[in-house]
Order: C-alpha cells, then structure tokens, then sequence
C-alpha cells in the first residue's frame, strides 16, 4: 500500500542541517578516528531519537522471529511462519532480537542503539572521500565529512535509520574494509597478506545477507584491474581477497547452509531453488522481479528514471533521489577520462595516485550497480553504493573539468551538487510504532498450550510466535512461499501437520487488507470459523484490524 502522509526526514531536513552544521563545526580541524565518530555518533542519534521504533514488514515478518527461533527450538512446532524469510540467515537477527527483548521498556534506546552502524558507515565514509578531497579541494575534512552525511541520508539509508530493515548494517563489514583498503592503496602500501584481511572483512558482510555479494565480486574486480595500471601483486592480491572473504563466510555461514540442505534439500532455500531442486516448492530462482528494467533502454537509463520524478521503479513506495545517478555518471566520467588519458599517453597514472584510485572506486561502484540491477533492482539493496555517491563525486570533478589548482570551483561545484540532491530528495515512509512505553507490545487471547495458530493470509505475523505458549506451533498457510494447492511437497505437508494435530486450532488473519484470503485457506484446509473472535492487540498493527480466530473443522 503507498503511504500518503508526509515523511518525517523532509519535516526533519532542518534539523538534520543544523546538526551537521555543528557536527561539521567541531570536527573541522579534527583528524583522530574516535573525535570523528563522535561528531557522525551524535548525529545520527539524535536524528534517530526522534524518530519512533521499527515496525516494517521485515520486523513483523521474519527479524524478531528468527532471531527467537534460535533461542527457542522451533523445529517440529512451526513450519514457516515468517514466509520464506523464515529460513534466511539469522546472524543478525539474533543481535536484533535481543535489542528488542532487553530494551523493550526503552524504545529511544533501541533507537540510538540501532544508530551506531551508520556513524562508523560516516567514519568509514570519510576515510575513502578524505584522498579526494585533499587533492582538489578547499576544507577537505569538511568536504570528507559532507561527502558521508550526503551518502548516508539518501533514500536507502536515512529512512531505515533504527530499523532492522537497514541494508547498511550488513553492509557495515565491507564498507569498512574498502576504507581500510583504499587507505592502504593510497600509501602504495596493500599487500597480498592486507587483501587477505579486507577480502576477511568484506566476506563477513556477505555472510550476514547475500545481497552484499555483488559489491564483494565488485571490489574483487576493482583490486585486480590495479595490475593494469601497472601493480605486479593486484592479482595475486585480488585472489588473496577472494579467499579471505570465502574462508570468512564459510566459517559464519557453515552451520546454516548445513542446515538447510537437510532440512530443505537447498543451502539457501528457497533461492536458486532452480538449481538445487528443493521438492518442497518449484524449481524456480524465486528472485522479486517486480522492479527489474522492463527493457534494455531502462537498463541503461535506470538511475535516471527514480531522480527526476517520484517513482516506484525501485521501490514499493514512491521515492525520488539523485544520488545513484551522480554517482553512475561521476563513475562512468572517471573511466572515460583516465581510459582517454591511458591511450593518449600509452602509459597509466602512477599506481599511487588518486586519479587511478578513482578508477579502481568507479570500477567498484559500476559493477556493483550492474550486478544488482540486474539480480534485484530492490533499491534498499543499494545502501552501500549510496553512501559512496558523494564520494564519486568529489572524485570526478577535479578529473573531468581539470580543476587542479582551481579548488574554489570544485568545491562550489560538489556544494551545488549536494543542494541540488538535498531539495530533490523525496524519501518513503517506512512503517513505525507510535510513541509508547515499549517497542513492542502484544496482548492474545488465552492459548492452549498445544495449539496450533495458522496465519491464514500473507501479511507478516511471525513477531506474535514469541508471545504464544512455548509449546504451540505456527505455520505460514498462505505467503510468497505456499499457498492453497501450490505444486511441491510443502502444501501437502502443512495439509497433513493440520489434519494430524490434535489440539484446538487458531486463525489469524487481516480481512480487510487481504480480503478473501483466508476463506481460501480455510476451505481448502476444511476448517471454519468458530463463533469466538477477538481483536489482536499490539503497538504492530495501528488500527487494531488484526483478529484471531477459533477453529473447527468441517
């Protein structure tokens, strides 16, 4: 459904000014790291203190849950009451679970708690733009410093500030290590032994969510086009990062791929599920393709399509933001400068320079773009390339307009750039609580010990599990993974797991947003409402019309 009221960060765009404006003050003439942190830490606090708790449909769905079902063994209670994000990697899920539960009574808290990744994402930022900006530009810790908070209050990333919803914060890992490489590469100092450590660093966000993979192979690609421009070692480095991240996500996510290829017959059930064949469900990829380019035109054009008008290309609500834009174009402009330059001169830039360390950054940043418009095009994924947009930036205009020695004109340039980018941006509005006590409250009616709850529509409902007796069991009937009569085993399965119990049954269910739904699941499971209905009580749900239901069968 498109929210129609009026985002929070466009009521908020003041207060994100003056508090960078103060930040930006006291940092100014600052160097250490931790001075840095805290400047960008108490920012993104206090931005996020305002703000009310998580209730997207991540959270609802499958955050709280999975990170529950680890604590509590949930095998042979429930079968997929998160939809197919019930068997997603759950590593992070743990750490938001337990946010959740023991600073339940402090939603601001959770808040701030949920803020520290993206002022080290700020620090980390600044690190990758501090190169560009010293060689172009006036203010460069200034410039460095705006280039993040431009990069981190993008679309991507501002609105899902202090929510588990963030694709920054599995991201964090790998944003960290291209700072830590581009600091090295800058100094001429990477080895193979450091690409085996940032290959290490970046292979851990990987791990925590398979939609970081592309910015792995990304800077995998970028470290060896080094040899190119004339590094002997960058292959040899290149293959110390691969390894590095491998060995990382193999070690973090053994137990889980492990896992589901027992339980499942698929490691990542139920993805790619075209090539493990899973009889549970089809032998389908099971990719969202909804906001996948409809023709090759779009594809090239894409970033363009979401920048100038509101739109919902990439996302379920209307957004619009240049930042992806600026930085395909700066990206596309820096290989097209330094190739021209290669083949004028027939000689690359010094190995040691920012203009080949701007190559291998849009190298990075446009591989990584084209991986992901091609296997998701879901914009929240891009969180990582938005926040190095500024960055592009500041990298491209000293190279395309030869402004070397004419810092004023660069500088007012990349200023002219951020408030173009500040007064366009229109940011969605992801779901929240209300303010209140605690960051999640539910309230049930009294549930028999062994029941078994059915959610009979495909709304997110999983976050009710942790609040029903330990021994009642949930099962997905209806959702992006099975429903009434879908080929596969799974249905039938869930058919078998409802005739065979033999405890009272539940329904919950939406009947207004998902009309119908339920009546198809409960007639093709032979069951009926009885009379006792009761509203779903819970800070999840602002309207309260939610409902569960006593079942019988027929």
């Amino acid at each position: 459904m498109i929210a129609s009221r009026k985002c929070p960060f466009e009521r908020g765009s003041l207060l994100l000014r003056n508090e960078f404006r103060s930040s930006a003050s006291l940092a100014k003439s600052i160097s250490p790291p931790i001075l840095w942190w805290f400047c960008f830490a108490i920012l993104f606090a206090t931005i996020a203190s305002t703000l009310s708790t998580d209730r997207t449909f991540d959270f609802k769905n499958y955050h709280f849950y999975n990170g529950f079902s680890v604590f509590h063994d949930r095998r042979g209670l429930d079968i997929f009451p998160g939809q197919m994000q019930s068997t997603f990697f759950y590593g992070l899920d743990i750490v938001y679970y337990l946010i959740f539960t023991f600073l339940n009574n402090h939603p601001m808290l959770i808040n701030v708690v949920l803020s520290l990744p993206y002022s080290v994402a700020a620090v980390a930022v600044f690190f990758i733009a501090r190169p560009f900006a010293e060689s172009g530009f006036h203010w460069p810790g200034l410039l460095s410093a705006a280039a993040a908070v431009f990069g981190l209050t993008g679309v991507a990333n501002l609105p899902t500030l202090a929510t588990t919803a963030s694709d920054l914060v599995p991201g964090l890992a790998i944003l960290i290590a291209l700072a830590r490489w581009v600091t090295l590469e800058n100094a001429d100092r990477n080895t193979v032994s450091t690409g085996l450590g940032v290959g290490a660093l970046a292979g851990l966000s990987v791990a925590l969510k398979l939609t970081e993979a592309p910015l792995f192979v990304a800077m995998a690609l970028a470290i060896a086009a080094r040899y190119a421009t004339g590094k002997g070692s960058a292959l040899w480095e290149a293959l110390a990062f691969g390894v590095g991240g491998l060995v990382v996500f193999t070690a973090v996510d053994a137990l889980w791929l492990w896992g589901n290829a027992k339980a499942y017959g698929n490691p990542i059930f139920p993805l790619m599920n075209n090539i493990f064949k899973s009889d549970l469900i089809p032998p389908e990829p099971w990719r969202d393709l909804r906001f996948v380019p409809k023709t090759t035109l779009m594809a090239l054009f894409y970033p363009a399509y979401w920048a100038f008008r509101p739109s919902t290309d990439v996302s379920e609500l209307f957004m619009r933001d240049p930042r992806i834009l600026l930085g395909c174009a700066s990206a596309v402009a820096i290989v097209f400068v330094f190739s021209g330059s290669w083949i004028r001169k027939r000689a690359a830039p010094p190995v040691g320079g920012v203009e080949s360390l701007a190559f291998s950054l849009a190298i990075m940043f446009l591989v990584s773009y084209a991986l992901w418009e091609n296997v998701w095009s879901i914009y929240r994924y891009l969180a990582i390339q938005e926040s190095l947009s500024g960055v592009l930036v500041l990298a491209a205009l000293p190279i395309l307009f030869g402004m070397r020695g004419r810092m004023w004109a660069a500088t007012g340039l990349f200023a002219l750039a951020v408030i173009w980018t500040a007064r366009t941006t229109v940011y969605p509005w992801w779901d929240r609580t209300q303010r209140g006590p605690q960051a999640l409250s539910v309230q049930l009616p009294t549930l028999e010990p062994n029941a078994m709850v059915l959610f009979l529509d495909g709304n997110p409902y999983a976050y009710l599990v942790p609040s029903m007796p330990s021994s009642a069991g949930a099962i997905g009937v209806i959702g992006n993974l099975v429903h009434p009569g879908s080929p596969g085993r799974l249905w039938p399965l869930i058919e078998t797991a409802v005739r065979d119990h033999q405890g009272p049954l539940w329904g919950v269910e939406d009947p207004v947003d998902s009309p119908g739904a339920a009546d198809a699941a409960l007639s093709s499971l032979h069951l009926a409402r009885d009379d006792e209905c009761a509203p779903v009580i819970t800070n999840m749900e602002l309207d309260q019309r939610v409902r569960i239901c006593r079942l019988r069968r027929e």
